[in-house]
């Protein structure tokens, strides 16, 4: 099997890195209003990408990234 590279491009999660968001509900609602699924991500799901890409089912995936941000990158150039 060779070595296969991906990216993750994760948006809002909520991690020590976003901890204002965690301790803050209304800095948290504020921050989402720009996100079309209107909250941020846990840290599980971004996990679940991260196991798949690095399990057998993943093996042919390579040179991809994923963008994982709750469809705020779909916003851009929108006014988001």
């Amino acid at each position: 099997m060779g070595m296969t590279v991906n990216n993750i491009a994760p948006g809002m999660v909520l991690t020590p890195f976003n901890q204002k968001a965690i301790d803050d509900p209304e800095y948290r609602e504020e921050q989402v209003k720009s996100i079309p699924l209107k909250r941020a991500a846990q840290p599980e799901e971004i996990g679940r990408l991260a196991v798949f890409l690095a399990s057998p089912e993943g093996d042919y995936v390579t040179g991809a990234t994923y963008v994982m941000d709750g469809g705020l990158m779909q916003m851009s150039g929108q006014g988001a």
